[in-house]
């Protein structure tokens, strides 16, 4: 039984109120949604709150998802409009400007902050928003390229490519880090 068919029906429970079913949701995609959010803003604290908003936001509004089958693709749609909010809210309230160690994620035991001989976290903190979510997305949660797809409303092919050339542009930019 694939991913998809485990989850349809957990959705559509969702759908009709039940918390435990939302729970199950939410613990299956709260890593996900968050290393997506840290790839689109860059800064723990502006995916936190992006991350809040997204699952209130997907809880509140689950009654009117009409496919159950779209619900990855959706509730990343509502991740990405939280991160733009969060992201035209801080253009008018300006913060410091992250660093790299702003890659690392908090919530729900995500990963533990990068050590400063590791020239990667900043590597990837260089990468465009939406490359830096799918690079997250695969490398560090493992996600599949259909899954990836299925999040973003790409094709898989398309994410293999993106992804693929990410790998290539890291690699080159490490090598040409370590003078090799």
């Amino acid at each position: 039984m694939g991913v998809m068919e485990l989850l349809v029906p957990l959705v559509e429970r969702a759908r009709d109120g039940d918390r435990a079913a939302f729970g199950d949701l939410h613990a299956r995609f709260a890593r996900p949604v968050y290393l997506a959010l840290v790839g689109l803003l860059r800064r723990r604290e502006d995916a936190e709150d992006a991350w809040q908003v997204t699952f209130l936001a997907a809880w509140r509004h689950l009654p009117r998802l009409r496919r159950a089958d779209r619900f990855p693709g959706w509730l990343f749609r509502i991740a990405r409009n939280a991160a733009r909010d969060v992201a035209q809210r801080r253009k008018r309230f300006p913060a410091a400007l992250p660093d790299a160690s702003d890659l690392v994620a908090r919530p729900n035991g995500l990963p533990a902050p990068p050590s400063a001989a590791d020239p990667l976290p900043a590597l990837v903190g260089e990468l465009r928003p939406e490359t830096r979510a799918l690079v997250l997305l695969r490398a560090v949660e493992g996600w599949s390229a259909e899954e990836v797809a299925a999040a973003f409303s790409w094709s898989a092919s398309t994410v293999r490519r993106r992804y693929a050339r990410a790998l290539a542009l890291l690699r080159a930019r490490l090598t040409e880090r370590n003078g090799s």
